[in-house]
């Protein structure tokens, strides 16, 4: 950004901060002393902050006693004539600053404005509380939010939705309503023990607030007399356990063990691999962070009954803490609850892939229908009467897992497994689960549905596959030929002609190319899969970081008309193993980086590869397109591009990448 400088004629819409006059930004500041008129929001706005005005011909309105065509009227008649106009609101603007149709008009005349940002309560109060709202390991997300007032709230906004994310939250204009929002929290999913904070007219001269949990919290903002200017906090980051010794944790970016690109680490433990892997195996990418799954009852027959599955499933026991056992295993963590069991499944509905409810149907939809999301994402979830005689599944059949869940306590209870899902009673393969298990990715899901469709209703369905990926996909592919209702098309130009001409009710794509955006007949036919079967080779400089490297490997892959979504692994040399960048990429790709000893390189014939920097440097024959090569054992498709700081080259894998 430019030097900032005052523009005659222009409407600044500033921050003033949560309340004290020293919160307002330095160009806030400024904007007020040159301003000819300054338009405050005096019941929100301490009129302690004119005293950065020096204009001596100033005119000063407060905006609590005017409505929105009066409040324009002032900002256009000043800034037509070479005015400078302040218009102060509360916080921060852009949140319920009511800016946008102040805005809308002014677009509408052609006068110029800007924003000046300002510091929002909610990060005053987490400075008066001396807190951080984003801890590692405890909480890494806020939420800013209120309640429906006057003011009606978004389908999907309300408090049960957002708690179920176990997030900071940030609730304003919504202390009148503290009892529905302690109701909802609970009903969304947050514990009572859960801290909370609610703080009135916060770096205000009469500042107060209270601390406590959502269990008390009510009763101390009613007897604290909170009306009106109180900001709610609620999160886990305000437990003060969390800063004593036990409780403390500790960020990567200052864990002396971490290295990244502005500091190397003073000592790095040794991680295990899985399998025996070495230093050359691939990091993989981040796990989702839930765990296997928890197996909930509400009577005493269904507890003992999940204990059995707790213990087959090696997953978590919940139960009434009257009917918990003693000793449920060495390995099976247990908890006893004294509450409603729809808390239990709200608490774990975020942090488990799997919930085994061990409860009358009726018991678990009620439990789980304000949490379901996203197939995508909703943990497969499985229901099963006390005596396990029926297991049903009830959501993530195919995706999450659960109809083979259920066929698994069907097997260890001896209970009819009711699966319903149609697919799975024809014996045809699931088309959302295709090629997951070895990371194929999905495009154009909105048409999984309609296909899926066509699919368990016999009609004619066209498959494409890459000629290039018939080998190694064939696997995968071999239930899905194995149908009569499946035809083999060789070009797409032929599964076009055969959608045009309605021989063809829907299509199956397999490719690893950049498909052209002309084939819209596609929408809503046509699901497109990419094998995970290019490995990007990558060689770069230090410092390098994930912005450039994106860019590169998007550009290479565009200029060879490949799909960036078939990367299914990065590739570098032991030499560039350090380089943040390179990790960074790979997590944001969610794909392994390999290593590639110096060992495995040098027994490589320089004159096999395109000339390179890494020969004279490192007497290596190359980085990005050998160890492309190598990982992928496969041919080149793109030879090396040079890029202003890196190399990249791309390969194909001529089998399925290893799990």
């Amino acid at each position: 950004m430019n030097e900032f400088s005052i523009q005659p004629g222009t409407v600044y819409f500033i921050g003033a901060g949560p309340g004290a006059p020293d919160l307002i930004s330095v160009r806030g500041a400024s904007i007020l002393a040159a301003a000819d008129l300054i338009l405050y929001a005096d019941s929100l706005v301490e009129a302690s902050i004119l005293r950065w005005s020096r204009n001596p011909q100033v005119r000063i309105e407060r905006s609590s006693g005017l409505h929105l065509e009066q409040i324009l009227a002032l900002m256009v008649e000043t800034a037509q004539r070479g005015g400078v106009v302040a218009r102060v609101h509360s916080g921060d603007p852009a949140l319920y600053g009511a800016i946008h149709e102040q805005m809308a008009h002014l677009d509408d005349l052609a006068i110029p404005y800007e924003i000046v940002p300002g510091i929002t309560a909610a990060f005053a109060a987490a400075a008066r509380l001396k807190c951080e709202l984003t801890i590692p390991d405890v909480v890494q997300t806020v939420i800013f939010t209120r309640t429906a007032g006057r003011t009606a709230m978004p389908p999907h906004e309300d408090l049960r939705h957002l708690a179920a994310s176990r997030a900071s939250l940030a609730i304003y204009l919504s202390v009148t309503r503290m009892g529905q929002v302690v109701a909802d929290l609970r009903a969304g999913g947050y514990p009572a023990e859960t801290p909370v904070a609610v703080l009135h007219r916060v770096t205000w001269p009469d500042e107060s607030y209270v601390v406590g949990t959502l269990a008390d919290i009510t009763e101390k903002v009613r007897a604290a007399g909170y009306t009106r200017q109180a900001l709610i906090l609620v999160s886990p980051a305000l437990d003060p356990a969390l800063k004593s010794r036990e409780g403390r944790t500790t960020s990567h970016l200052y864990d002396k063990t971490y290295t990244h690109r502005f500091r190397r680490a003073v000592s790095t433990p040794a991680r295990p691999k899985p399998n025996g892997q070495d230093a050359s195996a691939p990091t993989s990418a981040p796990e989702a962070g839930r765990s296997s799954g928890a197996v909930l009852a509400v009577t005493r027959a269904g507890s003992q009954l999940a204990l059995r599955l707790a213990q087959a499933l090696e997953a978590e026991l919940v139960v009434p803490a009257r009917f918990a056992p003693p000793a449920p295993g060495p390995d099976i963590p247990l908890t006893g609850y004294t509450g409603s069991v729809l808390d239990e499944v709200r608490r774990r509905w975020s942090t488990c892939r799997q919930l085994v409810l061990v409860m009358p149907t009726g018991v678990a939809v009620r439990a789980i229908a304000p949490l379901l999301a996203d197939k995508r994402t909703d943990p497969a979830v499985v229901c099963l009467d006390e005596a396990g005689r029926s297991v049903i599944p009830l959501v993530g059949g195919h995706r999450g897992g659960a109809n083979g869940l259920a066929r698994r306590l069907a097997a260890l209870t001896g209970a009819h497994a009711a699966i319903t899902t149609a697919s799975d009673l024809q014996g045809k393969p699931a088309l959302d689960l295709l090629g997951l298990e070895e990371g194929w990715r999905l495009e154009g899901e909105e048409a999984l549905t309609p296909v899926s469709a066509a699919l368990v209703n016999g009609a004619p369905i066209g498959l494409f596959v890459e000629p290039a990926l018939a080998d190694a996909t064939a696997p995968v592919l071999a239930p899905l030929r194995g149908l009569g209702q499946v035809q083999s098309v060789a070009s797409l130009a032929q599964l076009e002609e055969g959608l045009a001409g309605q021989r063809l009710a829907a299509a199956v794509i397999v490719s690893h190319r950049r498909l052209e955006p002309a084939a819209r007949l596609w929408q809503g036919r046509v699901v497109v899969y990419r094998p995970p079967l290019l490995v990007a080779g990558i060689g770069c400089r230090r410092g390098v970081d994930v912005a450039e490297l994106q860019e590169a490997l998007e550009a290479a892959c565009a200029d060879a008309g490949l799909a960036l979504s078939a990367v299914g692994a990065l590739a570098t040399a032991s030499i560039k193993q350090e380089e943040p960048g390179l990790h960074a990429l790979a997590a944001r790709l969610q794909v392994p980086l390999v290593v590639v000893p110096e060992g495995d390189l040098a027994g490589l014939a320089p004159e096999d590869f395109s000339p390179s920097a890494a020969q004279e440097k490192f007497g290596l024959p190359g980085v990005a397109e050998p160890c492309a090569r190598l990982v992928a054992g496969g041919p080149l498709l793109v030879p090396k591009q040079r890029y202003s700081r890196c190399t990249v080259a791309i390969a194909l894998r001529n089998s399925p990448p290893s799990p």
